[in-house]
């Protein structure tokens, strides 16, 4: 089956968070052992491109589009020397992706005209895919950025297979009622988002329309998103699409606390405590933090904006920085508001507070294993791959019992057979607080920690999981265009 998965990211070279990871490990791992191929299309960053200094070729010249008043051209471009085993296509039009961020400018707020882009985007892959006849079973699109070019393809290729994977519902790709007609979408979708969207079009409901399947990355996000959505028109489409849930993994590879030659020392679950202990003293050390083993560490590896709660962490965890009794490590963008608190609790509290504002891969691997706790205060989380990775590492997490982490957080104070961390009871800060400080005392209980850890990092929330699952939706999509 040759498959053609659409998608913004791809780590580690054009990645801000989940997206990119799973980009780079869904496709892989449905070919190595499924039998597909995938080739992978998105957009061409100039700035990201030229910083890395990667090497393409030119493959296709598409002719110009208007799209909301903008009249721009675009090239397709063969990224190579990549490690994914089919091709990875990048469609470059300078005259809307020649900015700072892939989303966001510098101040961390989002692109004014981001649909439009979408919109042209979803054109030209899709102008592309016909005008060099690439002949794929099935399209896999990715969030509302694929919507307009899953419009295209149920326009273009009516009989073609489409799945759309809703990685964060949140972001939806809004659109003016009265730019419809500029977005150069097909006739056929324009009549659908006229007749279904009540009033508030978006390229995410043009996404559903036009899919077969949905998947979103968790069982329980399918009922946070049904419920969220309800009686709306995206609401409607998920109805009648009925959602698949699957939960992400991870890339055991990358995430592996027993690899040598990184910034870790390397461990496995038989000398999880010895291997905890000498990664935190590297923590400390790395991000000048006081160097001390019995202050327990908070590692955080997220963006840092309202989704993710991480105004109610800051706010519970400041009594506990300022009172010395825990040490907080944060790396991810800050929404504005966030970022200058954060300026201003860390020069009060130089060595119990760390923040590194971008993603940073050596970081990120001595955090995870050298923390002794990762909070996530969600207010909404579709999988979360950071519970899942820090298990890799026996990091337990302090979560709410949202999407994806209500799946795979079972509450040790619940069930201390199967529990692997601790659930926040509401989004409030009293309960992060109370449920932190709660979690950092059973870390005193002798011997029964270390014991949790070592289950945990015996899961399987790998990859290969996660394939399984998507190549039995594969089929079902198969079955159904034979």
């Amino acid at each position: 089956m040759k498959c053609l998965y659409i998608t913004q990211e791809y780590a580690p070279l054009f990645s801000e968070g989940g997206l990119g990871l799973s980009s780079a490990a869904l496709p892989a791992a449905l070919d190595g052992r499924h039998g597909t191929h995938h080739d992978l299309v998105l957009p061409y960053y100039p700035r990201l491109v030229n910083h890395l200094e990667l090497r393409t070729e030119e493959v296709c010249v598409l002719p110009e589009r208007r799209v909301t008043g903008i009249r721009a051209s675009a090239t397709v471009h063969r990224l190579l020397d990549h490690q994914h085993s089919g091709d990875i296509f990048l469609i470059r039009a300078d005259a809307w992706y020649d900015r700072p961020g892939m989303y966001r400018d510098e101040e961390y707020r989002p692109f004014g005209d981001e649909a439009a882009r979408g919109a042209f985007f979803g054109w030209c892959v899709a102008e592309w895919a016909t005008v060099t006849q690439q002949g794929y079973d099935l399209v896999h699109g990715n969030d509302w950025q694929s919507g307009g070019a899953l419009a295209h393809f149920r326009d273009r290729f009516p009989d073609l297979p489409l799945i759309l994977t809703i990685h964060n519902g949140l972001y939806s790709g809004e659109l003016r009622t009265e730019e419809l007609d500029a977005l150069s979408l097909p006739m056929s979708a324009l009549r659908m988002l006229r007749e279904h969207a009540d009033g508030r079009p978006s390229l995410l409901l043009a996404a559903l329309l036009a899919a077969d399947t949905v998947v979103t990355c968790s069982t329980g996000y399918v009922d946070d998103l049904l419920r969220e959505t309800r009686g709306t028109a995206v609401g409607a489409a998920l109805e009648r699409v009925r959602p698949t849930g699957i939960v992400f993994g991870v890339d055991a590879g990358l995430w592996d606390p027993a690899a040598v030659d990184r910034p870790t020392y390397p461990y496995d679950a038989s000398t999880v405590q010895l291997g905890k202990q000498l990664n935190k003293q590297e923590l400390q050390k790395t991000l000048e933090l006081r160097g001390d083993e019995n202050v327990p560490v908070i590692g955080v590896c997220s963006r840092l904006v309202h989704e993710k709660g991480s105004d109610l962490l800051l706010e519970a965890l400041e009594p506990m920085l300022r009172g010395q009794t825990a040490q907080l490590v944060l790396m991810g963008p800050a929404d504005g508001h966030l970022r200058e608190a954060l300026g201003a609790l860390r020069a009060d509290v130089p060595e119990f507070l760390a923040y590194v504002p971008r993603f940073d891969q050596d970081i990120a691997w001595l955090t995870y294993a050298g923390a002794d706790l990762t909070v996530m205060p969600s207010r909404v989380e579709p999988c979360g791959l950071n519970q899942l990775i820090a298990y890799r590492y026996g990091t337990l997490p302090v979560a709410s019992p949202v999407g994806g982490l209500r799946d795979t957080v079972v509450d040790v104070r619940v069930d201390p057979v199967a529990g692997c961390g601790f659930l926040i009871p509401e989004h409030s800060v009293k309960a992060v607080r109370s449920t932190v400080s709660e979690a950092l005392a059973w870390l005193e209980r002798p011997n029964v920690p270390s014991a949790v850890r070592t289950r945990v990092m015996r899961q399987d929330w790998s990859w290969a999981r996660t394939a399984r699952q998507y190549a039995q939706v594969y089929a079902g999509l198969g079955r159904r265009a034979a």
